[in-house]
């Protein structure tokens, strides 16, 4: 966050005054079709929006302390989360419109992680699976002394043991760490 100093002071607060803003004129022509199914389509399609906003608000407890980011999301994703300031680019041709709400996906020089995962169209579901399925077509992971290791299907060779970290951590890191560790082997017998 910045300071009272700061032309900017607030940005958070005004992104998301601006989505609220832009919601309620679209909610208002939406109300003002003819009843029918393109009324209907398009209240639905408001009603997900407002829902998706309402979800990544910016936490503010009950002494009024602003927590700087929405309580859905990690501190890291930003202030206001990467939704919300995705939310204000629905309108980015607005004058209201404040563009360094995404430098990290319209300015080129800012440009990262988040703006890769986009440009690439896939979903984590499809990213996870493909990296499973070609962990699963070789290995297994099973349990051992009270952890997990990979275990190879071919030779049977495996690796250590690793105690994940309930809640912490949900990626088995055998699963990572088998391909490169047991690049080739022999069947045995």
């Amino acid at each position: 966050m910045t300071n009272p100093d700061d032309p900017a002071w607030r940005w958070e607060f005004r992104c998301e005054d601006f989505v609220y803003a832009r919601l309620a004129e679209a909610q208002e022509a939406a109300d003002a079709l003819p009843a029918g199914e393109n009324r209907d389509t398009e209240l639905n399609r408001i009603d997900t929006l407002y829902l998706l906003a309402n979800e990544h608000n910016i936490w503010i407890d009950a002494r009024g302390r602003s927590a700087a980011a929405c309580i859905t999301c990690t501190a890291s994703a930003g202030t206001p989360c990467t939704t919300m300031r995705g939310l204000a680019r629905l309108w980015r041709t607005h004058p209201d419109y404040q563009p360094g709400w995404n430098d990290t996906i319209d300015n080129p020089r800012y440009r990262g992680n988040i703006y890769e995962d986009y440009k690439r169209r896939t979903t984590i579901y499809q990213e996870r699976k493909a990296e499973l399925d070609a962990f699963y077509d070789r290995f297994d992971l099973e349990q051992a002394d009270g952890g997990e290791r990979w275990r190879c299907k071919a030779c049977g060779a495996h690796g250590e043991t690793w105690k994940p970290q309930p809640a912490v951590y949900d990626y088995p890191h055998a699963i990572g760490t088998a391909a490169h560790r047991h690049p080739t082997c022999e069947p045995n017998p």
